[in-house]
């Protein structure tokens, strides 16, 4: 039976200027793509809920545009900026060092930022035009770039979103950048935020305020204020001299003058807020590109109000999430890295259990008056979209695959194996094929030409090859057939084998081992990790200690939870969603407790589902049956 397919429109762009590259396309027509709901963190009893969604963004805005068209008020994106670098996380075995001579830090591969220009301009304006449709007529969304495409998404942004709807360039300055590597040019320090309204004559703006100089300040030179809180340098000149030495020179240096008796010296609110923040970057951190809280707090602060809807596409490490749960804002997040969604969820249910439960100490009162003010939600949910959860390990996933087709591996600069006379390319499995990849696949055919072999001239002379293409795929977009019929000027005859429809029970090997006991007394459970071994993990290390050692070592940890990174169990699994009634999220020095106990209010049967997580992300998970 043919797939209907739900087809959603969407506005074309109107604004100007506009770019122009080889293979835009004007996105008119998204199909819809359905999400499923696979683990629950926090109040499971709520009503409503944030939503973490593991996925290609653009299917997961696809997904959105169903619900929350026009309902998202503030969008804030830090995009691949075609830095050409690929990006590492810093994997950190927890307690004591290993055994041996190994090293107590790993690097595990995140994503790469390598793009052909035109690849990324399309990539870009798609999401864009989709992320126009979500926003709040009084909405506004924040674009993070650097100096690698900074123009030309600024002009994206023009395109997309009308270039009278600009409201700012911010520049983000941290004094503590890389210097390293710059010799014959300025070390770039900065930065650039493009920020765009839906209706720059709607939008919603919250003047900040930098803090104030001295809060002595204020009792001794209140009587001189206006009822703004602004002090004129005319009613302190000769008055006030221990005012004057601390805010007049700041004047000079930000406005090139002395100050006239009608300029406006000092305001007991704090200085407003100008486009240059001075924010440091995050220092040590684990998670590549992670942006310091400080900067989304502004940008969140600045563009939303408590209640309203925060999202991000790009989430990595979760800081905008995270500022937008303790902002009382609700929120939306996606990415397509696992270990991604793996640090944002961890760090989600780190937040909501404080706010839950406030620290026994002074400022407890404090909290627990924060906590009655707190106006957002204490549960998020996780989705994929597009079932992306047949592959959680892409450093299997190809493996997998061509395993499973038989595909015979071969040495070459794109094309992964042979199979039944067609050269394989096996795409990555956690997200869908898509018309870039298409003709990626069609500039390698022709530059690979001279390996295929001529088996006829066609009736107009152009050759036709014996060897084809298969391109092995994990979902795709739904109109990438047709236009693969339309652009194949090569000869060769590609085919597209989705693995989705052709074959959905993959089974990972490789998976990390555990030896879980269950015990049940009265009412009571008791759940206790015995073992964890993870081969993955194991073989990095061995790997890691060959480049130190020069030769292979079998690496040793003394004690298994020092490379498990979180523990969740489901006291009531209902087999669909995973609910995380017991957590141990321990902090990066510490280990997890291994042994959990639950006390049941109703006797019956239960299913238990245990979850557990390595410091790389590799998951281990099992359920099991109990009568109380």
């Amino acid at each position: 039976m043919t797939k209907k397919l739900q087809l959603q429109s969407i506005e074309k762009a109107k604004g100007r200027p506009m770019l122009q590259w080889v293979g835009k396309k004007p996105l008119d027509k998204i199909e819809y793509y359905p999400a499923q709901e696979k683990e629950i963190y926090g109040d499971k009893n709520s009503k409503d809920f944030n939503k973490l969604f593991w996925g290609d963004n653009l299917q997961v805005l696809a997904h959105l545009l169903k619900e929350y068209r026009g309902k998202i008020n503030l969008i804030y994106i830090d995009p691949p900026f075609d830095s050409k670098a690929e990006y590492i996380k810093k994997v950190k075995i927890r307690g004591e060092k290993l055994e041996g001579e190994q090293q107590s830090l790993l690097e595990e591969k995140q994503y790469t930022d390598i793009w052909e220009k035109d690849e990324y301009l399309q990539f870009m304006y798609e999401r864009l035009l989709i992320m126009r449709e979500l926003l709040a007529d009084t909405g506004s969304i924040c674009l993070h770039a650097d100096w690698h495409k900074g123009e030309y998404l600024r002009l994206l942004m023009d395109e997309v979103f009308g270039d009278e709807n600009f409201q700012n360039e911010v520049i983000w300055y941290f004094t503590n950048g890389t210097m390293k590597n710059v010799t014959k040019a300025f070390a770039n320090q900065h930065n650039n935020l493009f920020i765009y309204n839906k209706n720059k004559n709607l939008h919603l703006f919250n003047e900040l305020r930098e803090e104030n100089i001295s809060q002595n300040l204020e009792t001794r030179f209140g009587k001189y204020a206006n009822e703004e809180g602004q002090i004129f340098y005319g009613d302190v000149k000769g008055k006030e001299k221990s005012l004057l030495e601390r805010v007049v020179p700041r004047f000079i240096r930000e406005y090139g003058r002395e100050p006239q008796d009608e300029d406006v010296i000092y305001e007991l609110q704090g200085i407003k807020l100008k486009s240059v923040w001075n924010i440091p970057q995050v220092r040590g951190a684990e998670y590549p590109t992670e942006k310091p809280p400080e900067l989304i707090s502004r940008i969140i602060r600045a563009f939303s109000n408590e209640g309203d809807l925060v999202a991000d596409f790009f989430v990595g490490s979760g800081t905008t999430p995270a500022v937008a749960q303790k902002l009382s804002r609700r929120w939306i997040a996606c990415d397509i890295n696992l270990g991604a969604i793996q640090t944002t969820a961890k760090r989600l249910n780190q937040i909501i259990q404080e706010q839950q439960t406030p620290k026994q100490s002074k400022l407890a009162t404090e909290q627990e008056e924060r906590a009655k003010d707190f106006k957002g939600l204490y549960t998020f949910k996780i989705y994929n979209v597009n079932d992306y959860d047949i592959f959680k390990n892409e450093i299997e996933a190809k493996e997998i695959v061509m395993e499973m087709y038989g595909v015979e591996p071969i040495k070459r600069s794109y094309f992964d194996g042979t199979l039944d006379n067609n050269f394989v390319k096996v795409m990555p499995m956690n997200r869908v094929l898509n018309k870039m990849d298409i003709k990626d696949v069609f500039k390698n055919i022709e530059n690979k030409i001279d390996t295929f072999s001529v088996r006829q001239k066609s009736k107009s002379g152009e050759p036709v090859y014996e060897e084809g293409v298969l391109i092995i795929c994990s979902g795709m977009e739904f109109d990438v057939s047709d236009y693969l019929k339309k652009e194949n000027k090569t000869g060769v005859k590609v085919e597209i084998r989705d693995i989705l429809t052709d074959k959905k029970n993959l089974i990972f090997k490789k998976k990390p081992e555990a030896k879980i006991e269950v015990k049940v007394k009265d009412k009571k459970l008791s759940v206790e990790i015995k073992e964890f071994y993870s081969p993955i993990l194991m073989r990095k290390l061995e790997i890691e200690n060959a480049k130190i050692l020069q030769k292979e070592y079998q690496a040793k940890v003394k004690d298994f939870k020092q490379i498990i990174d979180s523990v969740a169990i489901d006291v009531d699994y209902d087999g669909k969603i995973f609910n995380a009634e017991i957590t141990d999220l321990p902090s990066k020095k510490e280990i997890i407790k291994s042994k959990y106990d639950w006390d049941y209010e109703q006797k019956g049967k239960y299913s238990i589902a245990v979850k557990v997580v390595d410091v790389l992300g590799e998951e281990y998970f099992e359920t099991f049956e109990i009568n109380i």
